[in-house]
């Protein structure tokens, strides 16, 4: 078995658990209104920002891969849908590399989906919704195999549950950031803001 075959068994039911959140899965139904979107995107910006925030200041120990910060794209959806920006959630610092790139998988993985929800989204809600966060910096497959080489190169395979754990631990806390957040879903009208 591979590291990347171990992280996806390893998660899978956490993944499934992020993809089939309340926050989350409005974004994909066929119905999906303006308002869903914008109230999904606010949900979404602390477990990314809170993410992102814990990955960049522990990648100063970590120099030899160049992560791809979202957070001012996915900030400015959100204003630009008049949604509240949350506080980013303060997700635990990994305790050493091997967790640090379980980590990493989750934030570069949830690059994967960013194409499909906003092809389906734009097609529901038309091209003028704010969605560079899905649509700016994909991942790309050249990228993606990027991150297995670097991945496998940092973790032995002795270190491999080590970055189960920090993955597996990383999705719990995107979890509950989405949860805390949920009180946002509550309906508000929206009106998109002009883009400049």
């Amino acid at each position: 078995m591979s590291l990347a075959q171990l992280l996806r068994q390893g998660t899978l039911a956490d993944h499934r658990q992020v993809d089939h959140h309340a926050a989350l899965r409005d974004l994909l139904r066929p119905e999906v209104s303006l308002e869903h979107y914008g109230a999904a995107l606010a949900c979404l910006y602390p477990a990314i920002a809170g993410l992102e925030h814990a990955l960049s200041h522990a990648s100063k120990r970590h120099p030899s891969y160049t992560l791809t910060l979202r957070e001012p794209l996915l900030r400015d959806d959100v204003q630009r849908l008049h949604q509240p920006v949350l506080p980013a959630w303060g997700f635990a610092a990994p305790a050493n590399v091997y967790e640090w790139v379980g980590m990493l998988y989750v934030l570069e993985g949830s690059r994967l989906g960013g194409e499909v929800i906003a092809r389906h989204t734009q097609g529901c809600l038309g091209e003028q919704i704010p969605s560079r966060f899905f649509t700016q910096t994909p991942l790309t497959p050249a990228a993606w195999a990027g991150f297995w080489r670097f991945a496998e190169a940092t973790c032995p395979k002795d270190a491999w549950p080590v970055a189960v754990k920090g993955a597996r631990d990383a999705f719990q806390e995107f979890t509950e950031a989405l949860t805390n957040a949920l009180p946002v879903m509550a309906p508000r009208p929206l009106a998109l803001a002009p883009t400049e």
